[in-house]
């Protein structure tokens, strides 16, 4: 049902026989693509950044030196197949803020990681993370996303290009100095809404889960996702709190004089 909804609403926004590849933005020079135009490190609409380490849980064999989210890197790790077929967590990482982010038109946020431009056509070295957010810290709704890509564009193995423009919806897509956009809107029908356990104009996590390049991890469409891999040291997603997760939109505001009593009724939308 959730391959149907997403196909359903691509094709509302694409038009009908869209192939969901080849559409998406390019590593860093596509600011006015429709769906997931990059975000700048610089750009002016930037409000706050993610500014507390929640919950940093990397897969084993991350070096030392890259397991420092608040002063350097934090990277994820890179299973291996074996280990996914084990049942091995991939690594993830919960980041808070200051404020927290708002559900308002076009983008709400940004996702960066240090990719860099690799391959041809729009080939990037990228690392890839799902993305979910959450209000109270607990239930996290994932973004649905896209990733069609069945070969690099350049290199192999664990130094490999792949062509972003076959990417949506999934964090690392772009190279540094370039976040990847997230819009709130996408997650109205989410059963955690409808529950009441997510508000999504007030959300104050969000989390960063990697995906490891193996092909074992699908997309929302059933394909396989793959990337860079296999990845050592530094392997995966890598976060750096001072430039890792950008407010473009901030909370709604709140008209309870106590926030938390104010999402526990419900009221704030």
């Amino acid at each position: 049902m959730k391959k149907f909804c997403l196909i359903a609403v691509l094709v509302l926004v694409l038009g009908p026989g869209a192939s969901f590849a080849g559409i998406y933005s390019k590593p860093s020079d596509d600011p006015t693509n429709p769906y997931d135009a990059p975000i700048s490190k610089s750009d002016a609409a930037i409000l706050e950044w993610a500014n507390v380490v929640i919950d940093y849980s990397p897969a084993p064999g991350v070096d030392s030196s890259y397991q420092n989210p608040e002063t350097g890197y934090g990277s994820l790790g890179d299973l291996t197949h074996d280990q996914v077929v084990a049942g091995v967590a991939p690594g993830s990482i919960t980041l808070g803020f200051d404020t927290g982010i708002g559900n308002k038109a076009g983008a709400d946020f940004a996702v960066f990681e240090n990719g860099f431009a690799y391959g041809s056509p729009n080939g990037v070295f990228m690392e890839l993370a799902f993305v979910e957010v959450s209000t109270n810290g607990n239930d996290f709704a994932r973004f649905e996303a896209v990733s069609t890509n069945t070969a690099p564009v350049g290199g192999s193995g664990g130094f490999s290009g792949w062509d972003s423009t076959n990417v949506f919806n999934l964090a690392g897509k772009n190279k540094s100095g370039w976040g990847t956009p997230f819009d709130l809107d996408q997650l109205a029908s989410h059963a955690l809404v409808g529950q009441g356990l997510l508000d999504l104009g007030n959300i104050q996590f969000v989390r960063l889960v990697d995906i490891p390049g193996t092909g074992d991890y699908l997309d929302s469409l059933g394909n396989p996702i793959l990337d860079a891999h296999p990845t050592k040291g530094s392997g995966g997603f890598d976060f750096r709190l001072t430039e890792g997760i950008a407010v473009l939109n901030g909370p709604l505001p709140c008209p309870c004089p106590e926030p938390q009593a104010c999402f526990l009724q419900g009221l704030w939308h």
